[in-house]
């Protein structure tokens, strides 16, 4: 299959030399130097009413005017068009808007000590507008051991784990795949760039309907390939969202605060009288899913 074909059928692929070397190389140095000179800042996001900082990961937003001085390669990508040209013209169902206000790319330092991400879907709903997420590699030294790597959780199916190699992008659609990233014991450098579209975030995308709910077993397939899953991800995978938000801040400001509240949704989901008998079926299906292809393996 094409890496295009893919991309629409699974959700998701692998390029490896997405990159040459020397042009990977050279956009390390460059974010390299940047960080050295302080010109990426601690990560910040917000949960619930607080904000809170990402432990060991740092980035630049390149539109951020005042920072592509410092990062002319990076600056560069960001008012390329190429990527979302090629992309709509292979597949056009993709509607992906064109123009540098239309995308978004970041720089990300992860200074290692156990620095990680936890489960999350890139486009979570209104009002982001995400439709493709391409994320590349700057990582010529990484071995096994090192951490890092990128965990791919498709829905009701067996988790890909992706080591961060040099040049290696990995391509997504932003609303339909669940992810997280491993703890880093080594320095880790990528970038990300998020590409928007106008077949994002539809009321049938976002809004889970009784209907939905009852044709459940019969339309599993269906709910592998729609972003509706996103309303249900956290209770289906209920295990994995927790593992990695205590990967991802355990001992620090705010980790209690954000384990009750994913613990108190998923309760309360599961004490929803029409939501539970669908998530306890959809719970029993990925299990017993991921047990077949375990064994496949």
């Amino acid at each position: 299959m094409q890496h295009s074909e893919l991309l629409q059928e699974r959700g998701w692929v692998v390029v490896d030399h997405f990159f040459p070397e020397n042009v990977a190389l050279s956009l390390r140095e460059e974010a390299d130097e940047a960080s050295k000179a302080g010109k990426l800042s601690q990560h910040r996001f917000q949960f619930g009413t607080g904000t809170f900082e990402k432990p060991h990961i740092f980035e630049a937003d390149l539109h951020d005017e005042a920072l592509q001085p410092h990062l002319p390669g990076f600056t560069e990508l960001l008012f390329d068009d190429c990527l979302a040209k090629h992309l709509n013209t292979l597949l056009p169902g993709l509607q992906l808007q064109e123009g540098p206000k239309a995308k978004t790319l970041k720089l990300q330092r992860n200074a290692g000590k156990g620095g990680c991400f936890p489960c999350h879907y890139d486009n979570s709903g209104p009002p982001s507008k995400r439709g493709i997420t391409c994320l590349v590699y700057l990582n010529p030294d990484w071995k096994e051991g090192d951490g890092g790597e990128l965990v791919l959780h498709p829905f009701l199916q067996a988790e890909v784990v992706i080591a961060p190699l040099l040049g290696r992008a990995i391509f997504f659609k932003s609303d339909l795949l669940l992810h997280s990233v491993r703890p880093a014991m080594a320095e880790r450098y990528c970038f990300t760039i998020w590409l928007d579209s106008t077949a994002t975030n539809h009321s049938e995308d976002c809004n889970l309907t009784v209907k939905a709910l009852q044709a459940a077993p019969e339309n599993v397939e269906f709910f592998k390939r729609s972003p509706l899953q996103r309303a249900v991800s956290r209770a289906v995978y209920a295990e994995e969202y927790e593992e990695s938000l205590l990967a991802c801040m355990s001992g620090t400001t705010g980790c209690r605060e954000m384990l009750e509240g994913h613990q108190k949704h998923v309760a309360s989901q599961l004490d929803h009288s029409q939501l539970k008998p669908f998530l306890e079926y959809l719970r029993d299906f990925k299990s017993t899913e991921v047990a077949y292809m375990r064994e496949a393996i």
